[in-house]
């Protein structure tokens, strides 16, 4: 198998670059830079690499030394530290380049060889990405948990289980003269019960996983002029969005990310909705609908006595939206109170809610004024209990984090489901081979030499 090399850190900034070689040819690498010192493994050497080829000093390197099998990839590895200078770097590529069975690796190739040698499954393969884009600390938590082969570790399980029933099945199978004792019957059927169970459950979260992976989605939504633009400028704490009396200003979404309860969310301030003819307009507003419709999480934004959009799209209210009452300081409902005290807070919203006449509307109300910073806090304490409370969960639950494995999980929970002894048993050997197998695919067991490449090419250069 050919040698590989590659940069294992980035080029665009910092001191120091790594390069990791992985393969037989690693002493002929070093051999190529000057080095002949035999190095053994865990061994770290400080020392000077040449461009031999014109007869020049290259760097100073701390060279680091790994042996098969105990290296990240299980062949002989070794990694060079040099200074992150482009130039350096291109002439070390040259020079190994020339060597023969040396080649530079492609995207994900390191990872994809310590899978192939055994030193990590599919599943803690797939996780290394994960961590690496992690911005929050539940995405790094989800990646960690999966990259030290908890997750991979439950699907191994249940495979293990599966085996362990179909062996007996096979039992009688081949010995078909000989009938099966009641409590070999009873322990399959048992494995099996307990099997659907959990597989079950472990799909009921199946969306979590990937949302806390790629983030979620809030959409703020509400007639023109309510404060919209004005509550994603807050949110972000930075100018995103226009802030204009002139309604129609937005007209297309927009869009930033922010971290809310240890969660990315993307926040998008949409247009006004309104009756128009304008068809630009109406065509934000349409977008603005669909967007809402789609999102995980909604903020509609009204005035007093103001709510005529909520009733219209009482559809979109749910227990993971808020309704925000602006410009509370315009409302003043009697002369000698002060807006800051709660009291007159819970006036204004009571006075509201009076005269709100759909009752399916039961959600979270949080009178504010944007402008004024008045109660603002108490929005963004709902917001986080909001989005906490949906997706936070234990941190000893395994998420999916795949499509692949929910694909995978559906096949072996529905071979499970057809699986049953008062039937022909061959068949039912049969369904246990194939919930065997979906499961296998998940970790890399069996059948997956030709999704590896796929998968793996989508790691960054380097992992």
């Amino acid at each position: 198998m050919t040698t590989i090399f590659s940069t294992i850190t980035s080029t665009n900034g910092g001191s120091v670059a790594i390069i990791r070689i992985s393969g037989k040819k690693t002493v002929n690498c070093l051999n190529a830079l000057g080095i002949n010192k035999k190095l053994n493994h865990n061994q770290i050497l400080f020392t000077k690499i040449y461009d031999l080829e014109h007869n020049k000093l290259l760097d100073e390197a701390v060279i680091s030394s790994f042996e098969a099998p105990n290296s990240f990839t299980g062949e002989n590895v070794i990694e060079i530290n040099i200074h992150n200078s482009i130039f350096i770097i291109k002439r070390i590529f040259a020079i190994l380049s020339k060597i023969e069975d040396v080649a530079i690796a492609e995207a994900g190739e390191f990872s994809k060889r310590a899978f192939l040698n055994g030193k990590i499954d599919l599943v803690q393969a797939e996780a290394i990405p994960d961590l690496i884009k992690a911005e929050t600390e539940i995405q790094h938590r989800q990646a960690l948990q999966q990259l030290t082969g908890t997750l991979g570790q439950k699907y191994e399980n249940w495979r293990s289980e599966i085996i362990q029933a179909l062996s007996m099945i096979e039992a009688v199978i081949d010995f078909p003269e000989d009938d099966l004792p009641t409590e070999i019957i009873d322990s399959v059927k048992n494995k099996v019960k307990n099997l659907i169970a959990g597989i079950t459950l472990h799909l009921q979260n199946k969306s979590i996983g990937q949302k806390i992976k790629q983030g979620l989605s809030l959409v703020i939504i509400g007639s023109p002029n309510v404060g919209k633009s004005s509550l994603i400028n807050f949110l972000a704490q930075s100018e995103v969005a226009i802030v204009s009396d002139i309604a129609g200003t937005t007209r297309d979404i927009i869009d930033t990310h922010l971290e809310i309860a240890g969660m990315m969310v993307k926040i998008s301030d949409t247009a006004g909705i309104r009756k128009t003819n304008n068809p630009i307009e109406k065509e934000g507003i349409e977008r603005a609908i669909k967007r809402a419709t789609e999102a995980d999480f909604k903020v509609f934004v009204v005035e007093f006595n103001n709510y005529q959009i909520l009733t219209e799209n009482a559809h979109l209210i749910d227990e993971r939206s808020l309704i925000i009452i602006n410009k509370i300081d315009n409302n003043h409902l009697g002369e000698n109170l002060n807006l800051n005290d709660e009291e007159i807070i819970n006036l204004k919203v009571n006075n509201w809610l009076q005269n709100l006449d759909n009752q399916s509307l039961r959600t979270i109300i949080i009178p504010v004024s944007i402008k004024e910073n008045l109660n603002m806090n108490k929005l963004l304490q709902s917001l986080e209990m909001i989005i906490g409370k949906t997706f936070i969960i234990g941190s000893n639950v395994e998420m999916i984090t795949q499509q692949r494995y929910i694909n995978a999980l559906q096949k072996a929970l529905e071979a499970l489901k057809n699986f049953d002894l008062n039937n022909n048993i061959e068949i039912a050997g049969e369904e246990l081979r194939i919930a065997s197998r979906e499961i296998g695919k998940i970790t890399g067991k069996v059948g997956v030499e030709n999704i590896l490449d796929n998968i793996f090419s989508k790691f960054c250069i380097g992992k």
